[in-house]
């Protein structure tokens, strides 16, 4: 990624800091339940399509955040087969988690689980998955 998409995520992740009125994100727990509950609140009113992808972009930005903040995660543009899209690395670069995707999934998808808080918890061990290969995607 260049110098210009790493701001633009820190700014929609800033954003999105703002509007779901967290002073720090690093109080992971709080984070997490108030992202969660944003997107319930999306979920459970019509919001348009042009809304769906800014909300996806500034929230999925945060929460790539911090993920990167909590495990040490890298921000990278990762195209592997058919799936592209800006993820947060492993450090041993064996999965990636697309962010923006995944958030967009929740907000479009009524049969996708809104499981933002138990995703975030399973990266503390998904190191321990035996997989072959860089960048497998998950979410």
């Amino acid at each position: 990624m260049n110098n210009e998409e790493m701001d633009e995520i820190k700014r929609l992740s800033a954003l999105s800091q703002e509007k779901l009125e967290l002073d720090i994100i690093d109080d992971y727990l709080i984070s997490l339940d108030k992202i969660k509950l944003k997107l319930s609140h999306f979920r459970d009113n019509k919001i348009n399509e042009e809304e769906v992808e800014e909300i996806a972009f500034e929230i999925g930005s945060l929460y790539g955040n911090i993920i990167e903040r909590k495990y040490g995660w890298k921000w990278r543009h990762i195209e592997k087969n058919d799936d592209k899209g800006y993820c947060v690395v492993s450090q041993d670069q064996k999965f990636c988690c697309p962010v923006h995707n995944y958030i967009y999934t929740i907000l479009t998808d009524t049969e996708k689980s809104n499981n933002v808080k138990l995703l975030f918890n399973m990266l503390e061990v998904i190191h321990k998955e035996k997989v072959s290969g860089l960048y497998n995607f998950i979410s």
